[in-house]
């Protein structure tokens, strides 16, 4: 069958997307057009590209940024040795802020011109920070070229990414977005290998600017794959649609973008600080070093499988699950004092944790009418920047006063909360606590 006989999932308006009265949103109810109908399938081709497109752009973004305990042990002991580890915790946060700052200027330009020019630009942007990062030598000019190049850079690649494959994916669209997330789960994995190995074999410079390289097919796959659905872009062809913004005000994504706020604040201490926490208890560095490795490589199952699982018994159920039990793990954090407690403690927050990542866009579109789906993402994304400019220097100034056990109280509470938070947002869209949400 051709795609011009399978209906593309953005021509087609669910309830949660079409009713919008203020007092939550029903559930997806997809009936076929005539009793027993079996509906189409999802997976077309042009479907399947944009979503190996998205994960590739994720790989290559929020990817890297997973790797960043690499650069931050590296830099403590290298090029920013005189420097403390907040401040080095800064480039990392900065360069967070910027990626979902910026998300909200580009969210609003998605939803007008689509996203093939912005991961263009996107795509630029990266590889020219890291160009520039192999040259640098002082602080500022890391944090200029890291910091803010490299993470304005990001923004124009995650949220077209983000934004572009809910439009293909109605029924599956949990998995979908698990999918496009757990590239970045992926590149978690092989990035920190591949930095640790390049920056002892050849140097930092040299091996920053492999990266880039290796980056570089990677990205132009990307913008040539992801695309609007046929039926987007034909309409976007003879009407010009004015972006809604008042999606922004809708009191569940309000409240969405309040209990990520504080789930970020913790979310990726174990990231940045569980290799320094092993080598901290004179265990194998090496093994602490793959211990980043092995997070992520959880952290991969746990953007998919709770995809899957969120597409039956509902995002925000799964969203407030994983990040009650990442909260959980996280306060337990310095109970892992050997080798095996800390690789058990890496799996286990890896997978709660890697659903928050994942189920973020699928929460913010289930609410959102497919026009709106960039600036729904775009503006959730913005208040998170927040919380990722502030989060990893908080930490590191409670690693410098209290040590560990203060870095994990304050990791782990803070997604307590936000799963307090989240649980509003759930009985607001759904009073009825155990309905599919």
């Amino acid at each position: 069958m051709s795609l011009k006989e399978n209906p593309q999932p953005d021509s087609i308006l669910t309830d949660s997307e079409s009713s919008q009265d203020g007092k939550g949103i029903k559930q997806d109810q997809q009936v076929p057009a005539e009793v027993g109908e079996k509906l189409p399938s999802e997976l077309t081709p042009r479907a399947s590209l944009a979503l190996f497109g998205a994960f590739l752009a994720m790989f290559c973004s929020v990817g890297f940024v997973n790797a960043f305990g690499v650069f931050q042990e590296y830099y403590s002991k290298d090029q920013l040795k005189n420097k403390s580890e907040s401040d080095i915790a800064w480039l990392g946060s900065f360069n967070i802020f910027c990626m979902f700052g910026m998300t909200i200027i580009v969210g609003y330009l998605n939803d007008k011109y689509g996203p093939r020019v912005l991961l263009t630009v996107g795509s630029v942007t990266i590889l020219f920070g890291l160009f520039m990062t192999s040259l640098c030598k002082e602080y500022y000019q890391f944090f200029l070229a890291q910091g803010l190049v490299f993470g304005v850079g990001l923004a124009f690649v995650v949220l077209p990414a983000f934004a572009t494959i809910p439009r293909y994916f109605l029924r599956n669209r949990g998995v979908a977005l698990g999918i496009t997330a757990g590239g970045s789960s992926l590149g978690g994995v092989i990035w920190p290998i591949v930095l640790r190995n390049l920056f002892e074999d050849v140097g930092f410079g040299w091996g920053v600017r492999i990266s880039a390289f290796i980056m570089l097919p990677l990205l132009c796959l990307a913008v040539l794959t992801i695309r609007l659905p046929a039926s987007a872009s034909l309409n976007s062809k003879h009407i010009k649609v004015k972006p809604d913004l008042s999606i922004v005000k809708h009191p569940v994504l309000i409240l969405l973008a309040i209990g990520l706020f504080f789930t970020y604040l913790g979310l990726f201490s174990p990231f940045f600080y569980i290799t320094s926490w092993t080598v901290s208890l004179d265990l194998d560095a090496d093994m602490g070093f793959y211990m980043v490795s092995i997070l992520n490589a959880a952290s991969l199952f746990g953007r998919i499988l709770p995809g899957l699982w969120a597409d039956r018994i509902g995002a925000y159920n799964i969203m407030i699950i994983s990040v009650g039990f990442s909260g959980i793990i996280c306060t337990c954090w310095t109970e892992a004092t050997s080798i095996a407690t800390i690789v058990v403690l890496s799996l286990a927050y890896g997978f709660a944790s890697g659903a928050v990542i994942s189920l973020q866009g699928a929460c913010a579109a289930q609410v959102a009418k497919p026009e709106q789906y960039g600036v729904a993402m775009g503006s959730v994304m913005g208040i998170l920047s927040l919380a990722g400019l502030i989060g990893s220097p908080i930490n590191g100034q409670l690693l410098g006063r209290w040590e560990y056990l203060g870095l994990s109280l304050f990791s782990g509470l803070a997604m307590l909360i936000g799963m307090l938070v989240l649980i509003l947002a759930k009985l607001k869209l759904n009073p009825k606590f155990l309905r599919r949400t």
